[in-house]
């Protein structure tokens, strides 16, 4: 392999199947519902609602839908004993999981769906013929030709199931279960086959496939799974008529870190089974557990990129000659540019050939994950399913928070591919510079980290701008400091221009519980943020970091400006006061002054912002309800706290506030977060993001 070759996805080892556990439990749960609409179909229950459900999962390229589907029985074997025990807790649904285990899987893949001979045309035929075809192949007899069964077999699901059971030696009492697998294929098959039609002509050949199934679903004993990706996928649900096929979304797991490891001990290499991959991959200094975080934050736990990963890595260990001594080396591979490139090629592409929809799509899903703003599916569908449908479509992966609620998940090495994209405007390049930072395992909600995510960005946006605006004139009316930065700066880079130094864990509503950091964690976020050598903040137990840490650098000279953002109160009914503003400034104004711009007093200058919502009547007084600029030398003399030189503390009082974030966007968060720091984000939905994301371009 020629060095310039060596990052070759080459199919070089046998990847081991990892159990999903929570996948398994879920899909169960949905056969057992089919089970029972069939006896309330036929008068063997009471209850007047009924719908016939089918587990279906339309994904991305690599997330183990088919490895799942095709392993799913022995996967329900292995766990009936233990996290599938719950699920057996009455006899019903024990007697339905023991009948379960005994079943038969018959595995369809639509990509063989062929057209039929007769002028009709029939997509009910063709799918019955693959059926049968299929049970056929599996016991290894030859099939009657499509022209001679078309003649011979009346089409009725009665016949076609009791075909399929004769052909594959089950009786009658034993259930059956059929994946659907490249749903997909019937995208590309509008000309095959003559699918009905609406008035304007529009034909939904998903529709008429699951009238299909639904007429199937009415046999006892008979159950499907149906699984693939799509391009513009949009299934509305609305079977034809009569009672409806209920269509649960199945969103797999990605995999966890331990999944990852499993995932490698599992692994053998081709034709050597002896050799599991993390012996080849890990040295005696270098763990399979890092190697399992490095590639967890590279990949997102995609199976599909996972696997392409680890191709790449052993084709580059097995050309070195030796494997990975440490985990900075395998990180320092996987941050390569062709690295990342060649692993992410086969699953970019929907994004690179977006419409102008689907930018806009794209920009509220890039909010949605660096913010973790997690959005619901209904069964019914309702008007935000189009988020479901573009994550799909741009091969996004969803992290599933619960069986309606999901998560946007964008692998590391998806980042660095999208980033080239010619099109992106500054916010979309912020947002993704972010995204690289964020770590892949942090998902959480939080009131708090929303606020200081659109704080951050409009201050970057807004300071960047090359149109005037009223914060920024607001600004250099306080600031000597920012007056002498001749804004607008330079068009920022996310790295150096903004991190938010929040937690993964969950935050009060007062902030009063926030993690203060140690000095060697304030050495690191100062170093990536700022670019500075070295900065020790020392530890105060009763003291809080700011939120947000940015710099400005001049254009003209080289003067520059360190920025930390302090968002206090929020829509906690307790005020802040000057205890809790002059905690904020000592924590960052009194180290960064001692030990960074004292060496450098006429470059070097730090300002601290504090962003409240809520403050309290002595403050709002003594301000004269105006934003207030403490500059080098002034005293508080209710704190008794002098500004340090080169420093200045900026309170933005209520009125700006609302400047700063658009009083509609801030009453929408209000709204939206008015109950819970951890809200199930109810209120915060599309309509809102896309108020969002407008007043941010708007800067641009």
């Amino acid at each position: 392999m020629m060095f310039g070759d060596k990052w070759v996805p080459r199919d070089t080892f046998k990847p081991g199947f990892v159990d999903r556990e929570e996948d398994v439990y879920r899909v169960t749960e949905e056969l057992y519902e089919l089970q029972e609409s069939r006896k309330q179909l036929s008068g063997r229950s009471n209850s007047s609602y009924y719908r016939l459900t089918i587990p279906f999962s339309p994904h991305m390229f690599g997330s183990g839908k088919t490895t799942f589907c095709v392993n799913y029985l022995e996967l329900i074997r292995r766990f009936s004993e233990t996290s599938l025990a719950s699920f057996a807790s009455n006899s019903s649904k024990k007697e339905f999981l023991d009948k379960l285990k005994t079943s038969t899987l018959l595995y369809v893949d639509l990509r063989d769906l062929e057209q039929t001979d007769p002028e009709e045309r029939s997509l009910k035929w063709a799918i019955y013929y693959l059926m049968v075809k299929n049970a056929c192949s599996r016991i290894g007899v030859p099939v009657m030709r499509k022209r001679q069964a078309f003649e011979t077999v009346e089409m009725e699901p009665s016949n076609l199931v009791a075909l399929l059971r004769d052909k594959l030696n089950i009786p009658t009492n034993q259930y059956l279960l059929v994946v659907f697998d490249e749903i997909g294929a019937l995208d590309e098959s509008y000309g095959e086959f003559d699918f009905r039609r609406t008035q304007n002509g529009k034909v939904f050949p998903y529709n008429d496939f699951f009238r299909i199934l639904w007429e199937l679903c009415l046999e006892d004993n008979l159950f499907f799974i149906v699984v693939g990706k799509s391009e513009g996928l949009r299934i509305k649900n609305s079977v034809a008529f009569g009672p409806r096929v209920l269509l649960h979304f199945i969103s797999l797991s990605p995999l966890s870190s331990s999944n990852i490891v499993e995932f490698l001990e599992k692994s053998h290499l081709k034709g050597q089974v002896q050799y599991r991959v993390c012996d080849i991959l890990c040295s005696s200094s270098f763990s399979v557990n890092e190697l399992a975080e490095a590639l967890l934050g590279s990949t997102g736990g995609v199976p599909g990129l996972l696997t392409r990963a680890v191709n790449m890595l052993l084709n580059f260990v097995q050309t070195r000659g030796q494997p990975f001594m440490l985990k900075d080396q395998c990180l320092s591979c996987m941050t390569e540019d062709g690295f990342q490139r060649i692993c992410a090629e086969p699953f970019i592409q929907h994004i690179s050939t977006s419409d102008e929809d689907k930018k806009t799509e794209f920009g509220i899903l890039l909010m949605m994950a660096l913010f973790h703003i997690p959005f619901k599916v209904y069964d019914e569908l309702n008007s935000e399913s189009y988020l479901f449908d573009a994550v799909n479509e741009m091969g996004l992966y969803r992290y599933p928070i619960d069986q309606d609620t999901f998560q946007v998940l964008i692998p590391k090495v998806f980042v660095g591919n999208f980033e080239y994209l010619s099109y992106l405007s500054l916010l979309e390049k912020i947002l993704l510079g972010s995204l690289k930072l964020e770590p892949v395992d942090s998902f959480f909600s939080s009131k708090c980290r929303v606020f200081e995510g659109i704080v951050a960005i409009r201050l970057i946006l807004m300071l960047s701008s090359k149109v005037r605006n009223e914060f920024r004139e607001l600004l250099c009316q306080l600031s000597a400091v920012f007056k002498e930065m001749k804004l607008p700066i330079r068009e920022p880079l996310p790295l150096d221009y903004m991190r938010s130094v929040g937690v993964s864990e969950s935050r009060s509503e007062s902030n009063k519980k926030q993690k203060t950091y140690e000095s060697n964690e304030w050495n690191k976020i100062i170093h990536e943020a700022l670019c500075f050598d070295k900065v020790y903040i020392p530890v105060d137990i009763n003291s809080h970091s700011p939120d947000i840490i940015f710099k400005l650098q001049s254009p003209v000279d080289s003067k520059v400006l360190i920025v930390g953002v302090a968002c206090k109160g929020r829509w906690n009914s307790e005020r802040i006061g000057w205890s809790d503003i002059i905690e904020e400034a000592k924590k960052f104004l009194v180290p960064i002054h001692d030990q960074v711009l004292s060496n450098a007093p006429d470059k070097n200058h730090c300002m601290l912002i504090v962003v409240s919502t809520k403050l309290a009547f002595n403050v709002s007084r003594e301000l004269g309800d105006q934003s207030r600029c403490y500059s080098s030398g002034m005293s508080i003399e209710s704190e008794s706290f002098t500004i340090p030189s080169n420093c200045e503390l900026v309170i933005l009082c209520e009125r700006d506030v609302e400047m700063l974030i658009d009083k509609e966007i801030l009453n929408g968060l209000e709204r939206a977060f008015s109950s819970t720091d951890r809200p199930l984000f109810g209120d915060f939905g599309p309509d809102l993001l896309r108020r969002v994301r407008h007043s941010f371009l708007s800067w641009q």
